[in-house]
């Protein structure tokens, strides 16, 4: 079983990218082959809307690093995507992802394999709080529009600096649970 994570976040030190590798080490430690893909490092374009996708059985026209990524989904059992909220919505990198996805929409395969979002935020006024889960849960139909089975969507509140999570035994805690769920 192979479990791919997506880190949307450009910070090294992210409390999301965190969460993510903890929820991976728990995926491995039963058993799991992991993989992370770091977004921010790799060349990746934005979707050209084209709809080459479309006319040509799911297979995107950008020959760029999502590639890869394309072919671990593929491969995969499930996917994990962490990002960071900015502004009150997931990060660039992680909408540039989404929308990406749109050559997936053709791909059959997908209706087996669970999702799962970590998203982590410095805010914790609950009227912002609930805006965010709201964008997550959006978030999150269009992955099951895509095909994908939600395993989990996970919000870590409160996390201003780099690091954060590291003290943070209830956070670290979903994170492990996330990497418990998807491997079921």
């Amino acid at each position: 079983m192979k479990i791919v994570g997506i880190n949307t976040s450009p910070r090294k030190g992210s409390n999301s990218r965190i969460a993510l590798v903890k929820a991976l080490e728990t995926a491995k430690s039963k058993g799991a082959d992991t993989v992370i893909y770091d977004l921010n490092d790799m060349n990746i374009r934005t979707c050209q809307a084209d709809n080459y996708c479309v006319d040509n059985n799911g297979k995107c026209i950008l020959d760029d690093d999502l590639q890869d990524v394309y072919k671990s989904i593929d491969e995969a059992y499930g996917v994990i995507l962490a990002t960071p909220i900015y502004m009150g919505n997931i990060s660039s990198l992680a909408k540039i992802f989404i929308d990406r996805l749109h050559c997936l929409l053709r791909v059959d395969n997908l209706r087996d394999k669970k999702f799962s979002i970590i998203a982590s935020q410095a805010a914790i006024e609950p009227p912002l709080y609930e805006y965010i889960k709201n964008n997550l849960d959006i978030t999150s139909d269009i992955f099951q529009g895509i095909g994908f089975e939600l395993e989990d969507v996970v919000l870590l509140i409160g996390n201003e600096n780099e690091e954060a999570i590291l003290n943070k035994k209830d956070q670290l805690d979903k994170a492990v649970m996330v990497g418990n769920k998807i491997t079921r």
